[in-house]
């Protein structure tokens, strides 16, 4: 499959595709350990995100019957308070670690010569703050969920959630709608299943082989994952 990476835009997913970590989780647990005065928010960010911890499956029930995703609100709300600039250090820091150390490298292989050519576009449901540090240190484009502030300040709510709405956001910033065959698209994601059923070169990204089910019928390349 030849490469036409020069002349084609790249869209590729960020958590569990561009770096193993969940980019949401690794900036706040950055940015808390940084807030010593607060460190209970470290402390609390263990336990809601747990496995095994009760307060972690009572939040999925909740979720459940909701329908709603309540924990990425309830670690929002967690940050109200703190100054935009301080968690944009935060970001900038954890950045230039994912880069240095969580890299998947499979996926790398397959987007480095758009990333060469500036022709990739992160495109994330993530914070804006780490996925915007990323896409500075890459010198690349992006689009990513937005947090509220006032006056500098975060006030712990979402200004937009892009979670199913990459498309649109991608088509806002491109000027144009994302029609068949103009791009190449990477995820690993489930919810960006029509974002890659409309791209020119498909790439999915397995973290388990048992996972290429759930894609039954979308014609695309697979990447298994070794971590």
């Amino acid at each position: 499959m030849s490469h036409d990476s020069a002349s084609t835009l790249f869209i590729t997913d960020v958590c569990g595709t561009l770096v193993y970590d969940d980019t949401t989780l690794g900036l706040l647990k950055q940015h808390f350990s940084q807030q010593p005065k607060r460190r209970w928010r470290l402390q609390t960010l263990r336990v809601l995100t747990a496995h095994r911890s009760p307060l972690r499956l009572g939040v999925a029930v909740l979720e459940r019957l909701t329908g709603k995703h309540v924990l990425k609100h309830l670690l929002v709300r967690m940050m109200k308070g703190d100054s935009v600039s301080s968690l944009e250090i935060s970001a900038e820091i954890y950045a230039k670690w994912l880069l240095e150390n969580r890299k998947v490298p499979s996926v790398w292989q397959v987007i480095e010569p758009a990333i060469k050519e500036r022709q990739v576009i992160l495109a994330s449901a993530s914070l804006q703050p780490i996925i915007s540090a990323l896409a500075k240190q890459l010198e690349v484009r992006y689009v990513a969920s937005e947090l509220e502030s006032t006056d500098s300040v975060l006030t712990g709510r979402y200004k937009s959630d892009l979670t199913g709405l990459k498309p649109l956001a991608l088509s806002s910033m491109i000027g144009t709608e994302l029609s068949n065959n103009c791009y190449d698209a990477i995820s690993d994601n489930l919810t960006d299943r029509e974002l890659l059923s409309d791209a020119k070169r498909a790439f999915v990204v397995l973290h388990n082989e048992s996972h290429k089910e759930r894609w039954a019928g979308l014609p695309a390349t697979y990447l298994r994952l070794k971590k």
